[in-house]
């Protein structure tokens, strides 16, 4: 039934057991580490969850002053039907104002979003570059909830001192 191992024998079975153990050690040392490493990543990472939540929670009082702000001030939408035609007259004005040549207007229907109504344009521009970062800087004040949804500028070929602009330009009314 059993017998006794012969010292060879002995020998192979201890190398045998001896590199199944160190193996084994080695495997369970390097998921542990692995796992260890994952951890310290995802703690970090929690840590700095935490941080940036106590940071927003310890600004709450300016951001409920700001959003009291922006309620008091955005505008509402009174008539969706003549809005674009206000705005684009505004920034024709404005435009008129800072010496920029206004082409190819169009207007777009007001967009329902989340937090406001826009009510859109898109503008083709020919001036000089200061006049119209004047125009631009003008346009987007804060009270006025004017932004640019996109802006491509490039130089004129025909000519190099002045600048052409396609933007989309649009208000952001309260929404309903």
């Amino acid at each position: 039934m059993s017998r006794t191992l012969s010292s060879r024998e002995r020998i192979l079975a201890i190398i045998v057991v001896t590199i199944v153990g160190i193996g084994g050690t080695l495997i369970l040392v390097q998921s542990y580490t692995g796992k260890r490493a994952a951890l310290a990543v995802k703690i970090t990472s929690q840590k700095k969850q935490i941080h940036s939540m106590h940071e927003v929670l310890a600004q709450s009082d300016m951001w409920a002053q700001r959003d009291q702000w922006v309620d008091a001030k955005q505008p509402r939408l009174e008539n969706p039907d003549t809005a674009g035609v206000q705005l684009l007259n505004s920034v024709m004005e404005l435009a008129k104002k800072h010496e920029v040549l206004p082409e190819n207007m169009t207007i777009r229907t007001p967009e329902s979003r989340p937090n406001c109504i826009s009510v859109g344009i898109e503008i083709d521009t020919k001036s000089p570059w200061s006049p119209l970062v004047e125009f631009l800087q003008e346009l987007q004040t804060p009270e006025q909830f004017i932004a640019l949804e996109s802006a491509n500028l490039k130089i004129d070929p025909a000519d190099a001192t002045q600048v052409r602009g396609h933007f989309k330009i649009a208000r952001w009314y309260a929404p309903k």
